[in-house]
């Protein structure tokens, strides 16, 4: 007789997306140490090439030699685009501002996501999704205060990268269907290579042999966790996954603590708990959406 499993498939996946963004907020604080001495567009390429040599071969055995060329090649490279310039703008940031404020900054993107659907993806806002999309505006004025000094540069850059980030989500979706979730991730690395390559000669420092250990926890980090996230939809659906997302931020809040010795002012935490709760609302529209035409 057949054991039954120690964690059912849905608890597996709650877990895989928690380790992943765990991972991913180590990934960011690492990036943040390292952008004292590399530039952004440099760490984004290493991390870029990392992932692809990692995830071509799985892809290549998982899903054949045909897959590795991306099709669409045009919307493929948008998005790819789009995602690169969201990441490195949020590094770029991270050397202005805190950690855990950045990691705030770019949770805009799922409620650009929301804006955007019903141009981009031809999606119903409704009143209550429209509200949930103020107040998350609302949240982002507050964290900015904006004056245009000093730090608010950081800041403002973060709001660019979410934006971005939230495109990307947008791209991710119109084009979920043409390819798995794993060759889609496989697709944004190489493009992110290629895209970066004319730039690299400008930006390109020789990593110094102190900082070997801290390049390679950022690459192992920033792959083993997108593997454990792609994973984590294959046991959960997304609606299900949404609100525990902001474990990154948590994660994020840590690390800065113990690390950085920092922690966000009060003005600052009201303004993340808007968004916070904004997210947490939208997600739970589109969860009970989905429940509700599934009946």
């Amino acid at each position: 007789m057949a054991h039954p499993p120690l964690i059912s498939p849905h608890l597996l996946g709650i877990a895989c997306l928690v380790t992943a963004l765990s991972l991913n907020a180590v990934k960011d604080g690492t990036a943040k140490i390292l952008g004292d001495q590399y530039s952004p567009l440099m760490l984004i390429w290493v991390q870029m090439v990392f992932t692809s040599l990692v995830l071509i071969p799985i892809v290549w055995k998982k899903y054949g030699a045909a897959i590795i060329l991306p099709r669409p090649l045009g919307p493929q490279i948008l998005r790819g685009g789009l995602c690169i310039l969201g990441v490195a703008l949020f590094y770029w940031s991270l050397t202005f501002i805190p950690l855990t404020d950045t990691t705030a900054m770019v949770f805009i993107a799922p409620i650009v996501v929301t804006a955007a659907s019903p141009l981009l993806l031809r999606e119903k806002l409704g009143l209550h999704r429209t509200l949930a999309v103020f107040v998350g505006f609302v949240g982002m004025l507050v964290i900015l205060r904006p004056d245009l000094g000093g730090e608010r540069q950081g800041y403002f850059i973060g709001l660019v990268a979410g934006i971005s980030l939230g495109l990307f989500y947008v791209a991710n979706r119109r084009l979920a269907e043409i390819q798995p979730p794993l060759a889609a991730v496989t697709y944004t690395a190489m493009i992110g290579v290629v895209l970066l390559l004319p730039v690299l000669p400008f930006t390109w420092s020789a990593p110094r042999t102190e900082d070997l250990a801290l390049i390679s926890v950022f690459l192992v980090f920033a792959t083993v966790g997108q593997i454990f996230l792609i994973t984590a939809f294959l046991y959960t659906p997304a609606s299900e996954l949404a609100p525990f997302q902001y474990t990154q931020l948590v994660a994020a809040t840590l690390f800065g603590m113990i690390v950085f010795d920092s922690l966000p002012d009060p003005v600052t935490w009201t303004g993340i708990a808007l968004v916070v709760g904004a997210g947490l609302y939208i997600a739970y529209r589109e969860s009970r959406s989905i429940t509700l035409a599934e009946r």
